[in-house]
């Protein structure tokens, strides 16, 4: 099982994420960004290609219209969403797409370990 990680491509929270058996992890920091449009056609096919996007909007990300794209896509294919929104408004877009929406990155990351498990033995 594919777990697409969206939000923040500069900081480290991707490193915290739980070891969970049968799981693999989508960085997109892992794509080497030579040319912008490969990157988003790579971005948007390992979207495709995953079961879960756990998204992380941190309250000092200037745009996050990374995360929405690539939460659009997954909305799209009915792949389910985690979402940690830390910034002082709700976006309705994300309250209304997101399958699980939390402001604190421990607590997605909780639902995270609780929620993953439960989706392999269904896929």
């Amino acid at each position: 099982m594919q777990i697409y990680l969206s939000g923040g491509m500069y900081g480290t929270w991707q490193d915290k994420l739980p070891k969970i058996e049968g799981v693999t992890y989508f960085d997109p920091r892992s794509v080497e960004q030579t040319a912008s449009y490969r990157f988003v056609l790579e971005d948007i096919e390992q979207v495709k290609k995953s079961d879960l996007v756990f998204c992380y909007m941190e309250k000092d990300n200037p745009s996050g219209f990374g995360a929405t794209w690539e939460c659009a896509t997954a909305f799209e294919n009915n792949i389910p969403i985690i979402t940690v929104w830390e910034k002082s408004y709700i976006d309705p877009f994300f309250a209304c797409c997101s399958l699980f929406l939390f402001n604190d990155f421990e607590k997605g990351l909780s639902k995270l370990k609780k929620f993953a498990p439960v989706l392999l033995k269904n896929t």
